[in-house]
């Protein structure tokens, strides 16, 4: 089984009255890429300096490697953190940043290791060019660098694609991709779905600081997939008579009345003429496709009327 590298177990974080984060459970695999998925003001940054170090929780454990760090900031030291934007020098190169900072965190014969990190974020042909030159994305990825220095096991990155254009984003998506690839765990937050529908590997959506729902990317894809829902006396009647007169194969029964169909080659007519037929009655029945924001801005609703 893949290791759990962090646990977080009922973390909270107060400011005076108000909860930025509230009873927060979530395990970490190694190897997954974890979407912090919110809107602004969600928690999602204070959950993150919490992971990493930066902020103290009020209550509830953080463990990591199956230990508790109980003041060993040694665990800490395995994560590279960029969080809000990255801390450059801006009138000295990106391999000069880099210089100062290995030079600041204790670092010996870094120069291979600073050549590999330019190479690896895209940025080994702007060695001559300072900081100030660089465009938003550039600066990301030399923040991203920056993190990578101490040669981390976790990268933590807060809203990294925010700002970006087009190209800036995909460019930041394909590093992401490609840390994981070498087998860097990575917890990414952002308040875009559809982007990080396409890297992370499973998500964490947050509410008013609350973890509301953890789902993999293969379940919120089951979620959002187009399909067919019906609704009848009796379920456990229609599903013989559709399996045998139209080959149905990839459905899901709800309860005792309704059912999900996700084949695509078969069409509400075709349902609903054979159940006739056969004597089911139909009660309902509607085609249904869910993007992933609907799914993200239903489930966040239904979580503000549970505390309404």
């Amino acid at each position: 089984m893949t290791d759990c590298i962090i646990e977080i177990c009922g973390l909270t974080k107060r400011y005076k009255s108000k909860a930025a984060v509230l009873n927060a459970e979530l395990k970490i695999y190694r190897g997954e890429i974890v979407g912090i998925i919110g809107k602004n003001g969600a928690g999602k940054s204070t959950l993150l300096k919490m992971i990493a170090g930066l902020v103290y929780p009020t209550s509830g454990e953080l463990h990591f490697f199956n230990r508790a760090p109980a003041g060993d900031q040694s665990f800490f030291e395995r994560m590279g953190v960029l969080i809000e934007n990255p801390g450059l020098y801006l009138n000295v190169s990106g391999y000069e940043n880099l210089k100062l900072l290995a030079i600041a965190y204790g670092l010996k014969d870094s120069n291979a290791r600073i050549e590999e990190l330019l190479q690896l974020v895209g940025l080994d042909g702007s060695r001559s060019i300072k900081v100030k030159g660089y465009s938003m994305g550039m600066k990301q990825r030399l923040g991203i660098a920056v993190a990578l220095l101490g040669n981390p096991d976790v990268l933590i990155l807060d809203e990294p694609i925010n700002g970006l254009d087009p190209q800036g984003i995909m460019e930041i998506r394909q590093l992401i991709l490609e840390l994981n690839k070498k087998g860097l765990t990575i917890l990414i937050s952002s308040h875009i779905l559809e982007e990080l529908s396409k890297i992370a590997s499973k998500y964490a959506i947050l509410h008013q600081g609350e973890i509301v729902e953890v789902i993999s990317r293969e379940e919120l894809q089951h979620k959002c997939e187009e399909r067919i829902e019906i609704s009848v006396e009796e379920a456990k009647t229609a599903i013989p008579v559709l399996e045998r007169e139209l080959n149905l194969m990839r459905y899901k029964v709800i309860d005792s009345r309704n059912v999900y169909v996700y084949d695509t080659d078969i069409t509400i007519r075709q349902i609903t003429k054979v159940l006739v037929e056969h004597g089911v009655m139909v009660d309902s029945i509607a085609k249904h496709k869910q993007s992933l924001e609907q799914y993200f801005l239903e489930r966040t609703e239904r979580a503000g009327e549970h505390h309404a």
